[in-house]
């Protein structure tokens, strides 16, 4: 699903905010084929790029562009670092911070994903009746 990717892009980036504060991520699809995102960063909007990835802007202008990697994952260059991921054996993604640490997603009941933090901590997402996700 096309969405998700664009989503996962925002996720990778918002994942220590939502759960430090155990905050609420939500997301809605856009006029140009990515999403607004709204949650405790702040919110963004992507669109598609050239290179099959999405280019998002965030509340305080910064940017991030993603593209596909040959691990059937996407890298994602933001101001903070390159965040990399790549399908994991759970049918999900593994996420690679600039930082070193480590989040990863495996699909859940509610046809969405759960990511797991470095220490272990869930966000646990669903689908939203705007046809996005939100994750909590």
């Amino acid at each position: 699903m096309r969405i998700a990717f664009s989503f996962l892009s925002v996720v990778a980036l918002l994942f220590a905010a939502a759960v430090e504060a155990h905050a609420q991520v939500s997301c809605r699809p856009n006029i140009f084929g990515g999403q607004d995102c709204a949650g405790p960063a702040g919110r963004s909007s992507s669109r598609p790029n050239i290179f099959g990835g999405f280019d998002t802007t965030f509340r305080d202008g910064s940017r991030s562009s993603s593209r596909q990697n040959i691990f059937g994952g996407e890298d994602i260059d933001t101001p903070l670092g390159r965040v990399q991921s790549r399908r994991n054996i759970f049918r999900g993604q593994d996420y690679f911070l600039p930082d070193g640490a480590r989040i990863g997603s495996r699909p859940n009941i509610f046809g969405s994903e759960d990511f797991i933090g470095p220490d272990g901590r869930r966000v646990q997402c669903r689908p939203n009746i705007f046809g996005g996700v939100d994750c909590r």
